[in-house]
């Protein structure tokens, strides 16, 4: 016995358990925090970049095959969406790690097996009705809504569910009149109540995709197959055709006028909308992505041009090369591997993904030139950039 007595000073600690370590704050020193989804085949995550620096913060695994990157109004929040071709479409929501005064360590917040089919926003903003946001459950013809608060990982999910017309590829427009809600397969524009429930009118618009409202005319614009159809007040006001052989999918907002794009095309169209024209923006090579920022226009060549045009008539600034020509790329929705521009216009900065070489491109806008890629891997192609 008295010669396991020396062994009690070790022993006595593991009884009482762990000792108690004093707390500290998991705080970061960031400006601005930059989110690339890095979609490899065969895997998907998040990475996080705290920025001015460009240090890696955080990587956070998500289901493969990721499809839509978009922040809600607030910034704290990220919805992912995955590809829709498996029947496991998991929308993940992650936290950006943004509180009041201070930078936290990003997490996935919730893992969400609602729907089908997401569509959760355009670029990389969320879609919102109201004060709410909104979420499209496409393959089962579902809207739903709910408020951002309830997507911190201490909330319940209890989101309001409208059942729409029909299944279809769906989006939203906001006007005095009412809420427009754009029907791809069928070619429709239906008017709704502000609570998308009680039709008030349809419009013919085959192949729609791409829409705007302006707010001082009380304007909405829709792209359709071979014009842009002009409603006011619930009435049909106008159609434009079309100035060339390149139809609309989606605008960039300009200032005081909106630029029509779609993949591979080879102008912009600049629509003013109180004289209701149309005039074609060339660009001297082929359109991969654009972003803007109501002042500036961002577009990405499929040459490795990134070009600064000035977002009024669309004249040309600044042309920088930041990457050599991209390969050939051919998007669906089984996931994303386009590029994406990320514009930080308070520091006069862009971020460009370069998913083909595993890469961030920094440029610096008002020298005209790269400054540093930042390293991340795989093959990144969705950004959003968060501010305080």
């Amino acid at each position: 016995m008295r010669r396991l007595l020396w062994l009690l000073p070790l022993v006595f600690p593991m009884v009482l358990g762990h000792g108690a370590v004093p707390e500290r704050p998991e705080a970061y020193q960031a400006e601005a925090r930059l989110f690339a989804l890095d979609n490899r085949p065969d895997q998907s995550r998040l990475v996080a970049l705290d920025l001015p620096g460009g240090g890696v913060v955080a990587e956070l695994s998500l289901p493969p095959r990721g499809m839509s990157l978009v922040a809600t109004p607030s910034g704290r929040y990220l919805l992912v969406s995955r590809g829709r071709d498996t029947d496991r479409q998991w929308l993940t929501v992650v936290w950006t790690g943004k509180e009041e005064g201070r930078w936290s360590r990003p997490v996935v917040a919730k893992s969400l097996l609602q729907g089908r089919g997401w569509n959760i926003g355009h670029g990389a903003k969320a879609y919102t009705l109201g004060d709410r946001l909104l979420a499209f459950s496409e393959r089962e013809g579902v809207a739903l809504l709910f408020p951002e608060e309830s997507l911190a990982p201490e909330a319940a999910f209890t989101p309001e569910r409208l059942r729409l017309p029909n299944p279809d590829h769906y989006h939203v427009v906001e006007a005095p009149e009412g809420t427009y809600l754009t029907l791809l397969a069928r070619g429709q524009v239906i008017l709704l109540d502000r609570a998308l429930r009680e039709e008030r009118g349809r419009f013919p618009c085959p192949i729609q995709h791409g829409e705007a409202f302006h707010a001082p005319t009380g304007r909405s614009f829709f792209a359709c197959a071979k014009d842009v159809l002009v409603l006011e007040g619930g009435r049909e006001l106008r159609r434009i055709p079309y100035p060339l052989q390149e139809r609309i999918g989606a605008f960039l907002d300009g200032e005081g006028v909106f630029f029509g794009y779609s993949d591979g095309v080879t102008h912009l169209q600049r629509l003013d909308p109180q004289a209701l024209t149309l005039t074609p923006v060339p660009l001297g090579g082929v359109f991969v992505r654009g972003k803007a920022d109501g002042k500036r226009l961002y577009v990405l060549l499929k040459d490795g041009r990134l070009q600064v045009r000035e977002a009024r008539e669309g004249r040309l600034l600044k042309e920088v090369r930041v990457s050599p020509p991209f390969p050939e790329m051919d998007e669906d929705t089984g996931g994303a591997i386009y590029p994406d521009l990320a514009p930080w216009p308070e520091r006069g900065l862009a971020y460009v993904s370069l998913p083909h070489l595993g890469l961030l491109a920094e440029v610096d806008l008002e020298r005209g030139r790269v400054v540093r890629f930042l390293r991340v891997g795989g093959s990144p192609t969705r950004l959003v950039l968060v501010r305080p």
